[in-house]
């Protein structure tokens, strides 16, 4: 598993190409080895998908009849959807690749795309964090949340159009299989795992 050192040497390169200079990639491993390593990026996301499920699993529970459970088997229903939302946009960009003519930039994508997502993650924590700890702040909380979604996929698609030789385009696209496909896949797979309150 990749250390700290090297986890941060990664997101220098990515904070460079964000700022589109190209030099990042020199900061990236992009070999095939490169590209299997950084699938541990979801793993050092844990701890934040952590307080993202107990703050969910609170608001599961207020939302439902006095009585009703959520243990471990909830957890466990909250990282099978979320390993589901990393892997679906991964085998699209995989199936689309060779007929769309992005196979050559694929290796580079994945790879940023996945390091990238610590980041993103721990931000995205942070309002579940406020509302662990201070349950008032709920309102607050959903803004920051939708200003740090917002955040998040126009920083995905600059460092996209930069792995994809700037063609604005594809990037675009890209972005949205990274966007789209997990946010529908998660609605239904919470709905079909009983991870959503009942409406």
């Amino acid at each position: 598993m990749p250390g700290i050192d090297e986890v941060l040497h990664y997101q220098t390169g990515l904070w460079l190409l964000l700022r589109n200079k190209p030099e990042g990639f020199r900061w990236l491993d992009l070999t095939v080895r490169g590209l299997m390593r950084s699938f541990w990026a979801f793993v050092w996301c844990l701890p934040a998908f952590a307080v993202i499920w107990a703050s969910w699993r609170l608001y599961y529970l207020a939302n439902m009849p006095t009585g009703t459970s959520a243990g471990p088997g909830f957890f466990l229903r909250m990282l099978f959807i979320d390993a589901a939302g990393w892997l679906l946009p991964i085998v699209l960009l995989l199936l689309l690749a060779r007929p769309l003519g992005f196979a050559r930039q694929l290796a580079a994508v994945l790879t940023a795309s996945n390091w990238i997502a610590v980041p993103f993650a721990y931000a995205a924590a942070i309002p579940f964090a406020m509302t662990l700890l201070l349950p008032d702040s709920a309102p607050f909380a959903g803004l920051l949340l939708y200003a740090i979604f917002g955040a998040t996929v126009v920083l995905q698609f600059r460092l996209i159009r930069m792995c994809v030789g700037q063609q604005a385009l594809l990037a675009a696209a890209m972005t949205a299989i990274y966007v789209l496909p997990p946010m529908l896949a998660g609605d239904g797979l919470q709905r079909l795992l009983g991870t959503i309150p009942a409406g």
